[in-house]
């Protein structure tokens, strides 16, 4: 007559294989991994704070080039450029509606403009939450760019701030570059009555 023998789990109905504990570990893993990903890859949002370091680019040689209005674009070293190839005679300031070509971005950078641009899908939300780093300086121009690498860039003459978005945090880093480099371009700054406040609302027009 044999014992009562206790069933093991892996046995009996209503009980599948047994699971190996590294396989749990790997799928607990996963998941976890999944939702830090998802809470973490904010984008351009207002959550987003990080910036990188404030960057030295390389002098572009084809800053002694002057380019006319509607001319072809110029090849430039970084992307937005913060040397190259400019157009004088034209300097947009402020929130402009449309983006700004780059020549005309540089032609800005070099009179010691701070150029900061948002991806264009980011919206109204990003241009608003901006719209704040006018008030450090006219000196300022602020646009969306629908070819933006990240999210937000501010650029000065040979130098450039990356941000991953709009947040308080990224809002700090990016007062503090336009505080320290304004007046920073190879020519000296140009009297307020010379620029265009808002600039133009189409991206091909010839400006004045």
């Amino acid at each position: 007559m044999g014992g009562f023998r206790r069933p093991s789990w892996n046995q009996g109905a209503g009980y599948g294989p047994r699971v190996p504990r590294s396989a749990v570990a790997f799928v607990l893993a996963a998941i976890v991994g999944s939702l830090l990903t998802g809470c973490g890859s904010s984008g351009g949002s207002a959550a987003s704070n990080s910036c990188q370091a404030p960057h030295t680019d390389p002098f572009d040689i084809r800053s002694v080039l002057h380019v006319l209005p509607g001319a072809p674009e110029e090849p430039y070293a970084t992307d937005p450029p913060t040397s190259g190839a400019h157009r004088v005679g034209y300097y947009p300031r402020g929130v402009v509606a449309a983006p700004i070509d780059k020549a005309v971005q540089v032609g800005l950078l070099e009179k010691g403009f701070v150029v900061v641009q948002y991806q264009a899908d980011l919206g109204p939300a990003a241009q608003s939450a901006l719209t704040a780093l006018t008030t450090v300086t006219p000196y300022l121009a602020l646009a969306p760019n629908p070819s933006l690498p990240q999210p937000v860039v501010a650029t000065s003459w040979l130098h450039d701030l990356r941000c991953n978005g709009y947040g308080s945090g990224a809002l700090t880093a990016l007062r503090r570059f336009v505080q320290s480099r304004v007046g920073k371009g190879t020519e000296p700054l140009i009297p307020l009555s010379a620029t265009v406040p808002g600039g133009i609302t189409t991206t091909t027009s010839v400006g004045p």
